[in-house]
């Protein structure tokens, strides 16, 4: 019990440092001393910087794409698909702002290897929230669309304002609670843009 309370404090410290900082700018130094062990015990578990990262990194990508892959294969009406994905995604980039910034940084060093490990093309096309998209364009329900659009569009809409949450913040002039409710308000506004986009004249 001792053992695993060990490692799994040294990858929460890891978890946090690297979010914060990125690959280079983390020191194992300053996660072993975090973590209240010394640096050969982080050895022992991870065997180096670049093994404990790439622990950290995949746990974190597995968590962001695995939220989509769980609520694209609903199989639950469009709109209120889109609606899901839109208010669940929204509330975990808000509690954890770091992650996008952390995996789209990385992603410029190793490319799309990440992707093609957990075959993220593949989870995208053969998706339920794909084959809704084009059995309601053929059904003359909503344009012609591909799938990815819409997909970037909601990511797009949901991960920029709390990235630049500063500056909004500073733009609005809102507190906390006030950019609470910013993000509240788009919760709705974001669905019903894309929704009144998709839907035929």
């Amino acid at each position: 019990m001792v053992v695993q309370d060990t490692e799994s404090k040294i990858r929460e410290v890891a978890r946090r440092v690297f979010l914060e900082n990125g690959y280079e700018g983390a020191k194992i130094r300053q996660i072993a001393d975090e973590a209240g062990v010394n640096l050969a015990m982080v050895n022992y578990y991870f065997r180096s910087k670049e093994q404990l990262f790439k622990s950290i990194y995949l746990e974190t990508f597995r968590e962001f794409i695995g939220r989509i892959a769980v609520l694209v294969n609903e199989e639950t009406p469009l709109e209120v698909k889109i609606w899901k994905i839109v208010d669940r995604y929204t509330d975990f980039i808000l509690e954890n702002p770091s992650v996008p910034m952390f995996i789209l940084a990385e992603q410029r060093q190793e490319g799309s290897r990440f992707f093609e490990e957990m075959n993220v093309k593949a989870l995208i096309e053969g998706s339920y929230f794909r084959r809704q998209l084009v059995e309601e364009a053929e059904k003359g329900h909503i344009r012609s669309v591909e799938p990815l659009q819409i997909i970037v569009t909601i990511m797009s809409n949901i991960i920029f304002p709390i990235m630049a949450r500063p500056v909004i913040s500073y733009v609005g002039s809102l507190d906390n609670n006030g950019f609470q409710q910013f993000i509240e308000a788009r919760k709705q506004m974001v669905p019903e843009m894309i929704m009144a986009w998709l839907r035929l004249p």
